[in-house]
Order: C-alpha cells, then structure tokens, then sequence
C-alpha cells in the first residue's frame, strides 16, 4: 500500500488529521492516540452493528442447529427452511461481515500512514497545519524521501514520546541493549495483554447468554493466539503502529463492558423459536407462582383447593 494506491485519499486524510491533532498539542504521541480515538468512534455504528448481528446469530444458533440436523439429508431443503426462519425473524447472516468491509479499508489507511513509507508523505507540506511537517523535517523545502533519509540519520524531538522512537520498533532498539529497549517491549507486552483481555470479555460474555451451544474449541483455539501473534508482528513495527494496536485494544475493552452487555439486554427476549425453552419457564414459573392459583411443584396451592372445597360444598 505504497504512494500511488487507491488508498491514497483515506492517507491524506488519515495524514491531515495528524497534522490537525499536533497543532495545539505539539506532541506527536498524543496525537496518535487522540487520531486512534477519533477513528475508533468513526467507526463504532458499524461495530456496534456488527455486534448486534453477532449477538442475534449467536441467540439463534440452537434453533438453525434444529433444522440442520431435521434436514440434514436435504441441503435443498434445509437451505429452503433457514432463509425461511431468517426472513420471519428479520436476520440477515450477512449483517455481520459487511460493517468489516468499510472498517478494513480505514484500518489500513491508519497503519500505513504510521510505517509506509513514512509519516512525512501523508502530512501537509503547506499552510497552516504543516508545523508538523517542519517539526520532523526541519523545513518544507526537504522531499519526503530527502527527509526519511535524514530521519534514520539524526531522529527529531518531535519522533520522540516516553522514552520511546515513534519511527523505530522493538526489533530495531534492541541492539541498543539495556535498558533502552525495555520501554518498547513493555508496549508489545500491552499488546498482548489488552488482546488477551479483550477475547477472554468476549468469551465470558458468551457464556453467559446460555444459548446451550458448546463453545468452538478451534475457535477458542484460533483466539488464545491471536493476541500472541499481534504481540509478535508488533515486535517488527514501529511505535507508532504499536501505539495504535495498544489503544484500539483498551477503546475495545471499554466499549465491549459498556455497549455489548446494553446491546445483550435489548436482544433478551431473541426471535421466534430462540429460546423458546426459556420464555416457557418463565411462563410456567409465573403460572405456578405460589399463592396465585398454583404452586411451584405444578400442584393446586391453598387457594385453589379451598375453593374447590367451598364449590363442593354448595353443590351438596
């Protein structure tokens, strides 16, 4: 996703509000992090979408288990019989994976703006917000290439942000030895940890609906190593890049514990046929209250059979 590519104008824009952040904070790391957040709320009515159809998917997993196992010697008909049950109950399957083909492309925009081939191609060069431009270049007058040469050569103030070098990853501060790579790999250990954090909130989230369906154990699998496989490609990228997995992970966190428990709420009562065999306790434990007609055990209670009795008694 170099220059040139049909990503180009998400760079520029990516790159402007960049240049926007870092104008009244004069820190480039701040401004990565306030550009994470910002991107991370353009992004949310999609997530939130997307989780809303995960969650309804999820709810009605035991009923379409029932009619593929009903037809399972039929895939005509059993095909015939989910689009049926999907249309009653207004699901489309599909709702899930679109909101990620609009999210793709901003995910890329970001991160290639952050490692390839540079910051400086993508921030302005003139006008009012090009102070960030002077700041890592020292001039607008130095080519974007010109400049990444001087940058490898003698990095900026302005490159620099906790101790760490926003153009440069754990695998380049390494030969510096220690302790100068210790703070670039407490960020890959943040990582991991907000990864792994994120997916064992999913999973307990999902053992909680009590939808009856055994979890997948490659997919259990396939997301214990996902956080570990983000910690390592991150060993290869730069901070900046890094700063960004870090965030977006903890805007996750945040959004999952506030916004999928609400949404988990509001889909209580699920389609037709989900959970169906709760809706019947309920009814029954309602029904069978004590006191009220009925019992808990499914017998007569007191006010029943006394006015049984008094009907009985006029009879005689």
């Amino acid at each position: 996703m170099l220059a040139g590519s049909f990503l180009d104008p998400l760079y520029r824009i990516v790159g402007w509000l960049l240049a926007l952040l870092y104008y009244p904070t004069h820190s480039l790391g701040v401004s990565i992090i306030l550009l994470t957040l910002i991107v991370m709320c353009v992004q949310f009515p999609l997530i939130a979408k997307q989780t809303r159809s995960m969650i309804l998917m999820q709810r009605v997993q035991p009923e379409i288990k029932k009619i593929q196992q009903k037809y399972k010697d039929d895939r005509a008909k059993q095909n015939e019989e989910l689009m049926k049950y999907y249309q009653e109950n207004k699901i489309n399957p599909l709702a899930g994976c679109l909101p990620l083909l609009l999210i793709l492309p901003i995910g890329i925009a970001v991160l290639d703006t952050f490692r390839r081939p540079g910051i400086q191609y993508h921030i302005p060069r003139q006008g009012t917000f090009s102070k960030l431009y002077v700041d890592i270049c020292k001039t607008t007058t130095i080519s974007p290439k010109d400049c990444g040469t001087a940058i490898k050569e003698h990095a900026p103030a302005t490159l620099h942000f906790l101790g760490l070098h926003l153009n440069l990853s754990a695998a380049n501060a390494v030969p510096s030895g220690f302790p100068t790579y210790i703070p670039y790999f407490v960020l890959l250990a943040l990582v991991i940890f907000t990864g792994w954090y994120q997916v064992r909130q999913t999973q307990a989230r999902q053992q909680k609906s009590g939808t009856g369906t055994p979890p997948n154990a490659q997919m259990q699998a396939v997301t214990k190593i996902m956080p570990l496989f983000f910690g390592v490609i991150s060993y290869g990228f730069n901070t900046a890049t890094t700063i960004y997995f870090v965030v977006s992970n903890m805007w996750r966190i945040g959004q999952q514990h506030l916004v999928l428990g609400k949404m988990w709420e509001e889909e209580h009562a699920g389609p037709k046929g989900a959970g169906s065999g709760t809706a019947a306790a309920i009814a029954g434990s309602e029904e069978a209250t004590p006191g009220e007609g009925g019992s808990a055990n499914g017998k007569a209670g007191p006010s029943a059979n006394a006015a049984r009795r008094k009907k009985k008694k006029r009879k005689r």
